[in-house]
């Protein structure tokens, strides 16, 4: 049997829906190797791919949520002869040739998008959500708001978390980060990176806002960290790094090196930048919203800086004691903690048992 799973968003650029569908693609690698898998996985791709984390690849013209995927991707899954189509993100169809789970992150674009993004969702996403075999999500924080949306209960949305990249559970090289970070002029442990994207939903202006009035208040003996941006779309302010299209190699590198992981999110449906960076011992500021108290819920609470998301004094304030020393890091216990609930096998063994479940394979 064969189950074909979309992953046309994934590129040289990691976001959020990439880094899912990657680290769906090495759960089940992990199946493979400790046991079987009962089907065959095939990826959708991007032109030019060839195969994917060790699995076969179709590449498919049509780019990721443009119009030509509605006709597309059902033309793709007949040829496949596919059993089961996932589609793990909110890339919907008119129709398909085979049974559907869809994965529905969060209804961000209900409350942030514009009038297009609002009309997706609620005239192709909808109707493909309720005629699925299952629907997934990230948080039971955004299973209620989907249960809420789509009138079913609850109970019909399974939940599938993000999961951690394997390689931020072991050592990393320290002359890779001293590389990057020499690379942008940092220091190592004196800048904040922020990981994110320019979104209304994750409120970086508030978070510049706040930058500016820390540096304005610092005693004069006290060194102000830069803040380093993982997107370029702001107006040029003193003290502000604004990089774009930063591979996964310097994320990596400039997330080890950080003094602090600051993420000021109004909405998210999981938030993973925060847990990626708890996960590996770094100071996290991040919004007091319920899915990131979700997400970081095996940490103690004094093991993460909690702020609220529009109190631009209150980030401003958290922002000096991080530049003044008084920040904790998680600790060893939280990291391994935070490794073992996200884990590649994690992700891995939901999928697998959801796919053999639609399927009908015990």
């Amino acid at each position: 049997m064969r189950v074909v799973i979309d992953a046309r968003m994934v590129g040289p650029v990691p976001h959020g829906f990439a880094r899912y569908v990657t680290r769906i693609a090495d759960g089940l690698n992990w199946i493979r190797e400790y046991s079987e898998l009962r089907y065959e996985p095939v990826f959708l791709v991007k032109p030019g791919q060839s195969e994917f984390n060790g699995f076969q690849a179709v590449p498919l013209e049509a780019p990721f949520l443009s119009f030509s995927e509605i006709w597309e991707i059902p033309r793709a899954l007949k040829s496949l002869r596919a059993d089961l189509y996932h589609s793990p993100t909110f890339s919907s169809l008119l129709f398909s040739p085979c049974p559907w789970i869809v994965t529905i992150h969060d209804l961000n674009h209900l409350t942030f998008g514009g009038f297009k993004e609002r009309a997706y969702y609620n005239v192709l996403l909808k109707p493909f959500a309720r005629r699925a075999q299952m629907l997934l999500s990230v948080s039971d924080f955004s299973r209620g708001e989907i249960a809420a949306w789509l009138k079913c209960p609850r109970e019909r949305i399974g939940i599938v978390p993000n999961a951690l990249a394997p390689e931020l559970g072991e050592p990393f090289s320290a002359d890779q980060v001293a590389r990057v970070l020499s690379s942008y002029g940092l220091k190592k442990g004196s800048y904040f990176f922020c990981l994110s994207n320019p979104k209304p939903h994750k409120n970086v202006p508030l978070l510049l806002e706040a930058f500016s009035k820390m540096r304005a208040g610092l005693a004069q003996d006290q060194s102000p960290w830069p803040l380093v941006l993982s997107m370029k779309s702001f107006p040029e302010r003193e003290g502000v790094i604004q990089l774009g299209g930063i591979k996964d190699i310097e994320t990596q590198a400039l997330l080890r090196g950080a003094g602090a992981i600051v993420f000021p999110s109004l909405y998210e449906g999981f938030g993973l930048p925060p847990v990626e960076a708890a996960a590996v011992g770094i100071p996290v500021i991040v919004s007091k919203i319920p899915p990131h108290r979700e997400a970081l819920s095996v940490l103690k609470d004094d093991e993460i800086f909690w702020v609220e998301s529009r109190d631009v004094t209150a980030w401003a304030d958290t922002l000096a004691r991080a530049v003044a020393g008084e920040l904790r890091a998680p600790s060893r216990q939280g990291q391994l903690a935070l490794l073992s609930q996200y884990s590649v096998s994690s992700i891995g063994q939901n999928m697998d048992r959801i796919y053999r479940r639609v399927l009908g394979i015990a």
